[in-house]
């Protein structure tokens, strides 16, 4: 049986969030399946092979998916396609599973509403996709609202990270790098409440750490760097207004790395109560989790053991596991 992923979420510079995770999570499932795997891969896409997994050429461009992607699956007799994000081909012949992995615009009091052409293709796509994935239980909740009565059925399936060496406590006490911060510059990232948090924690703790902002558009750190950073900072913080999911949470938890973050329902999806937890519209709330996290080493000590051990159980291969099943199930 062929399965096409559609791998539109790869652009032409590094891959980073939502893209590093599918690609680990295809990796893991090309592994552990006996399907034959074909990747959709858009023109100029920077993305390395993975074994046994087919490449086969596809558009970018929404009316150009919408005409060629058809014709491409019925040539790849594609029992399944598999889309990255929340968009699928509306006159697909086979079976499509979308993936929603936040719908920002329904929430007003962000302030980062997409065009009226956008939301009615997101709207159109899901509600003729087979079955939608989301990543945390609020995702799931915002696609049930867009598309009301009109709703496929909806899938929990979380992200998953790679696991780092297990913590030890010398070297979480020996953490002696700055406060990580991941992620892009958009408003919701709530940079600037953390910058002024930062300072008032620094006005009572003047050792405290400095921040450290690593994410496009520019500051990029690549994989490996990534990975040193999440080793060595004092904690990730990350005290976002709104996330879909919260991959930096999880990156940090997998690798060891205390966490201070909002106070959000997918960063407790993720984390439980293994992480600090700050009220994002606060600038007094955030300084106090940061002054926490930084003087009190049994805390960070505690948080890292538990936060290491609850990731163990958001790993690829759990999400190649769920894939598995939902593929399953409909293409029955």
């Amino acid at each position: 049986m062929t399965i096409a992923f559609d791998g539109i979420c790869f652009g032409d510079g590094p891959i980073t969030g939502v893209g590093r995770s599918f690609w680990n999570a295809l990796q893991a499932y090309a592994e552990r399946s006996q399907e034959d795997c074909v990747l959709l891969l858009p023109e100029h896409a920077n993305v390395a092979p993975i074994a046994s997994v087919r490449v086969v050429a596809a558009p970018r461009g929404a009316f150009r998916r919408q005409r060629q992607l058809p014709t491409i699956l019925r040539d790849l007799q594609a029992r399944l396609l598999h889309s990255s994000v929340a968009s699928v081909p509306l006159r697909a012949p086979c079976p499509t599973i979308a993936t929603a992995h936040d719908l920002p615009w329904l929430h007003p009091e962000l302030d980062e509403q997409s065009g009226v052409w956008r939301q009615f293709a997101t709207r159109r796509a899901l509600r003729s996709a087979t079955r939608i994935l989301a990543p945390s239980t609020m995702t799931k909740q915002d696609v049930a609202m867009l598309l009301g009565t009109r709703c496929p059925p909806i899938e929990l399936v979380m992200h998953g990270t790679a696991i780092g060496a297990a913590p030890t406590e010398a070297h979480t006490a020996a953490r002696s790098g700055p406060f990580l911060v991941l992620g892009d510059d958009r408003p919701r990232k709530n940079r600037p409440r953390l910058e002024a948090a930062h300072q008032l924690a620094r006005s009572q703790y003047p050792d405290l750490p400095d921040l450290c902002f690593c994410g496009p558009p520019n500051h990029y750190v690549d994989e490996a760097q990534k990975l040193a950073l999440l080793q060595s900072c004092r904690a990730l913080v990350h005290v976002s207004h709104f996330e879909g999911f919260g991959m930096p949470v999880l990156e940090a938890l997998a690798n060891g790395a205390p966490v201070v973050c909002s106070d959000l329902p997918p960063h407790r999806e993720i984390a439980a109560d293994e992480a600090v937890f700050a009220d994002p519209q606060s600038i007094e709330s955030i300084a106090a989790a940061l002054i926490r996290i930084h003087a009190d080493d049994s805390l960070r000590w505690r948080l890292v053991v538990a936060g290491h051990q609850r990731a163990r159980g958001l790993t690829p291969q759990d999400t190649a596991k769920h894939w598995a099943r939902c593929h399953g199930e409909v293409t029955a």
